[in-house]
């Protein structure tokens, strides 16, 4: 009995120390002195790379900027996880990064599987096409039958499973992909940001938003989180960062300065 008693008090002691490892998320960011941001930077203006005054690239785009003030806000060093943003949910899940910002709709779906902050940013999803086909694609029925193209796992993959049933849908992982592919006659339209795509058009002129309607999602852009009690200060936290950024104008300054810089590196690459 003593046996059994000594190995369920360990156990219990086990199971204290283990949650009290896990209590509170953003003590152990403070404690490591890093914060973890998982994205995509490849989704111009939100998050891309972009040359510094030493021709170092580095992570720009108005996100980059929200992530790096999460940071300093919280008083450790910010750490960039690019990966594909179709796994940004399972790493938040597993523990490999801390928050995810990457363009990422906060929909009913995806709040099932994690939380989110504040909302930062809600646009429209247009269906882009050829310049010389806008009269050809007006309607849904005009393009219906043809080969739409969407980002992985983005909420315009979503968009098009939902409202254009009977187009064939094609799935890349990468923006400019989609649009070269769109360029090449590959594709007849791609569901895409329309912030996002008009930082790409001069880079792939011949491009247009088409009148077909798109029914866009209202809930918004917002930081991912992994859901439990134990990210809740770091979720406050968060939502502190956004409100005061919002409200004193340095958020609307950290958009003007993704677009420009775009604007720039698109130049540059003609």
């Amino acid at each position: 009995m003593k046996k059994i008693l000594g190995i369920l008090l360990a156990m219990c002691m086990l199971t204290t120390l283990a949650t009290s490892a896990m209590a509170d998320k953003l003590d152990d960011i403070k404690a490591k002195g890093k914060l973890v941001v998982g994205s995509q930077v490849s989704f111009a203006p939100f998050e891309f790379y972009f040359p510094d005054e030493n021709g170092q690239e580095y992570a720009a785009g108005f996100e980059m900027e929200l992530a790096r003030q999460i940071a300093a806000d919280l008083g450790v060093e910010l750490e960039i996880a690019d990966q594909q943003f179709a796994g940004l949910i399972t790493a938040l899940m597993a523990g490999d990064v801390d928050l995810a910002i990457a363009g990422m709709t906060a929909t009913d779906e995806r709040r099932l599987a994690v939380d989110f902050s504040d909302t930062y940013y809600v646009g429209e999803q247009p269906v882009l096409v050829r310049e010389e086909d806008l009269e050809k694609y007006k309607t849904y029925e005009d393009i219906k039958g043809k080969v739409v193209g969407a980002q992985t796992g983005s909420i315009q993959q979503s968009i098009a499973e939902e409202q254009f049933p009977e187009c064939e849908l094609l799935l890349l992982p990468m923006i400019p992909t989609l649009l070269m592919e769109l360029k090449n006659g590959n594709v007849e339209g791609v569901i895409c940001s329309k912030l996002v795509a008009m930082s790409y058009m001069n880079v792939y002129p011949g491009l247009a938003f088409s009148e077909i309607p798109v029914e866009s999602n209202k809930n918004g852009v917002g930081v991912a989180i992994a859901k439990g009690e134990e990210n809740a200060a770091l979720l406050a936290a968060v939502n502190e960062t956004i409100a005061r950024v919002k409200a004193d104008g340095t958020y609307d300054g950290w958009v003007e300065k993704a677009c420009a810089q775009q604007a720039e590196l698109e130049l540059s690459q003609k």
